[in-house]
């Protein structure tokens, strides 16, 4: 009798447990839909992308061609290339001033302290685009412009990395500190041999955050940049709808990839992501 119980709920379990994959599955599908769109209708020509007969998500002759075109037509590489330079150049200084910023605002003891913090966090509350003139204005002033660093000085730290790695630091306890300056330890050893490999999934996680907004920004490097050489990925999309008149699955070429960097960043760090962002969720 027992045995037949335990077989009837491990029974139960397994459906609900396949059942809640099945429903993961589902939303996974339908979150990715769009992208799957797009690839497959860019591996269609242009004349059975818009032909009259009928709308098949499947192609019947899949083609590269409007890949080639893509590659040919655009400096794909080179906007590519210019977006990780920007991507790498601004994950680089917001791990390390962040870090620093948040680790002060923790275990450093000075006046005005919650003051600061208070200012970082009101900072996050103005939108980029009420700085962007006087942004550009000193960018301009110091010859800059149409350069990787006059395009990633503005992002060079922000409150939001700053907010995040002080929350992570807060969940160290100060009595590790306490005895790392028992035993003679350092601020900065403590900081580089202690707190920092402890706080590798919320770096992570702002590395990844960071990717995710200079991957997808526009209208910043659209206005610091004027030679083609130093377009960034999106502005070389803009580029590619605005070109030649009806070719979609050209656009739909280029917009795959564009998309499939930051996809499979996100794929493989979204681990990171949401752990960095509710580590240090349960103290401050």
């Amino acid at each position: 009798m027992k045995e037949n119980i335990c077989k009837a709920v491990l029974r139960r379990r397994g459906l609900r447990r396949g059942a809640l994959y099945a429903l993961k599955v589902l939303l996974g599908l339908v979150i990715i839909f769009p992208i799957i769109i797009c690839i497959l209708f860019a591996l269609k020509t242009n004349r059975e992308l818009m032909g009259t007969t009928g709308l098949d998500l499947l192609p019947h002759n899949p083609t590269l061609e409007n890949f080639t075109w893509v590659m040919e037509s655009v400096p794909i590489g080179t906007y590519l290339l210019n977006t990780f330079i920007q991507c790498a150049i601004v994950i680089v200084c917001q791990l390390a001033f962040c870090s620093c910023a948040a680790y002060a605002l923790v275990f450093f003891r000075f006046k005005g302290k919650n003051l600061i913090f208070s200012v970082i966090l009101m900072t996050m509350m103005i939108p980029a685009d009420v700085v962007v003139i006087t942004n550009y204005i000193q960018i301009q002033h110091w010859n800059l412009t149409d350069t990787h660093l006059g395009m990633a000085l503005p992002a060079l730290v922000g409150g939001m990395g700053i907010f995040l790695m002080r929350q992570f630091y807060l969940t160290i306890p100060r009595d590790l500190k306490d005895a790392a300056d028992i035993d003679g330890c350092s601020d900065i050893g403590f900081f580089l041999r202690i707190a920092m490999p402890l706080s590798a999934p919320s770096m992570a996680s702002l590395a990844i955050y960071e990717f995710i907004i200079i991957y997808n920004r526009y209208f910043w490097p659209l206005l610091v940049t004027t030679s083609n050489r130093m377009r960034t990925v999106q502005i070389g999309m803009a580029m590619l709808e605005g070109g030649e008149a009806g070719q979609t699955a050209h656009v739909l070429a280029g917009a795959a990839l564009c998309i499939v960097p930051a996809v499979l960043v996100f794929i493989v760090g979204q681990r990171y992501l949401i752990k960095g962002m509710t580590e240090g969720s349960v103290k401050g």
